[in-house]
């Protein structure tokens, strides 16, 4: 029983990600699909049911033609390879992901870095190729 308990704590602290105890009372870790609400010092893990998304504007989840890009925005993955893939349209500020053919949503980049495609994370512009970030391209070989 005692090894149960340390599990259970261990996950929650996991789903969370994010401690509320300082906090103001409000939405945090902002994705497309998932957000935490903070209320009193406690945190809240949601997740929006299939086909909704976060809209920023009612601080919930909602119908994607509701919401701007590039949350309301979803791409078709059909015929992509698994991967993510930078929100070209956000700049490079976001980034969205294809599994198996199926879109499953857009994440946010922290404030000022933007997606590097050869890390798979964010990154500083300066680290970052065109048209992310600010290095060329360095031309491929045929």
């Amino acid at each position: 029983m005692r090894c149960l308990l340390l599990l259970t704590t261990c996950f929650t602290v996991t789903v969370l990600g994010f401690d509320c105890t300082n906090e103001d009372d409000g939405i945090y870790e902002i994705g497309c699909k998932s957000f935490v609400r903070c209320k009193d010092g406690e945190g809240e893990t949601v997740e929006c049911e299939e086909g909704l998304v976060f809209n920023e504007a009612i601080g919930d989840c909602d119908e994607p033609a509701n919401v701007p890009a590039p949350c309301g925005n979803l791409i078709d993955c059909s015929n992509k390879p698994d991967g993510h893939y930078p929100d070209l349209d956000q700049q490079c500020h976001s980034y969205y992901t294809c599994h198996g053919g199926e879109f499953f949503g857009h994440n946010f980049c922290p404030d000022d870095l933007v997606f590097n495609e050869e890390t798979g994370t964010c990154d500083w512009e300066s680290n970052v190729y065109e048209p992310c970030g600010l290095l060329p391209r360095p031309p491929t070989n045929k």
